[in-house]
């Protein structure tokens, strides 16, 4: 089954747009990470972007189309030729049910403290991920997929970043939020107990 509701043009369209949002927001913010201070809001601010980033991703690839969600069934020819629950491996699942427990949601599977199951290998996430999303491009078709995805997930994994930097202009979401000057209050510093640890770059990282 497949989401018949949007045509060839509409999915190409959307995997210009929306997919491809996903795929540089996640690469870019598994580069970006190492270089912040652990334990400020915006370390913190960062990883929970990349986590509802990877969550996208691995509902994407690794789940079946259904309703109003647009997965990657939806842009192959063969439906039954992108076996969506197959490319969701143990590191993938994993990190999914973080996502959404520790994440998205309060629910008692969130960590207390800072204990080494908190981290995120963010470089393997990234390497699992890269491998299933360049097996999608090499698979789906030409009338539905927007070019430039596959594009970029063809490269090689040294100038992907390059790459977003010259092509994409991120417009998923609002450009700005509006208030007024008054509104903006000067926060005193604190750290943040919540906090959850990369591993490693992943400048480096190359596909399977």
């Amino acid at each position: 089954m497949t989401n018949a509701s949007l045509s060839d043009q509409q999915l190409i369209d959307y995997s210009g747009e929306h997919l491809m949002h996903e795929l540089s927001m996640f690469w870019e913010l598994t580069e970006m990470l190492p270089t912040r201070k652990q334990g400020t809001s915006e370390y913190v601010a960062l990883l929970e972007s990349l986590a509802t980033h990877l969550r996208n991703l691995i509902e994407f690839l690794c789940f079946e189309s259904k309703a109003e969600y647009v997965r990657a069934q939806d842009f192959v020819d063969d439906p039954a030729a992108w076996p969506a629950r197959a490319k969701l491996t143990p590191n993938l699942r994993s990190a999914l049910t973080r996502a959404n427990e520790e994440v998205s949601h309060l629910t008692t599977g969130r960590k207390s403290g800072s204990p080494p199951e908190k981290n995120w290998d963010t470089c393997a996430l990234l390497k699992e991920i890269a491998a299933v999303a360049k097996e999608f491009a090499a698979q789906a078709s030409d009338k539905k997929l927007h070019p430039r995805v596959r594009e970029f997930l063809l490269l090689p994994p040294e100038r992907m970043l390059v790459w977003i930097g010259d092509n994409v202009t991120h417009s998923n979401v609002a450009s700005q939020t509006m208030s007024s000057p008054a509104a903006l209050v000067a926060l005193p510093y604190s750290s943040v107990s919540t906090q959850t640890q990369i591993i490693s770059k992943s400048n480096l990282i190359k596909p399977t």
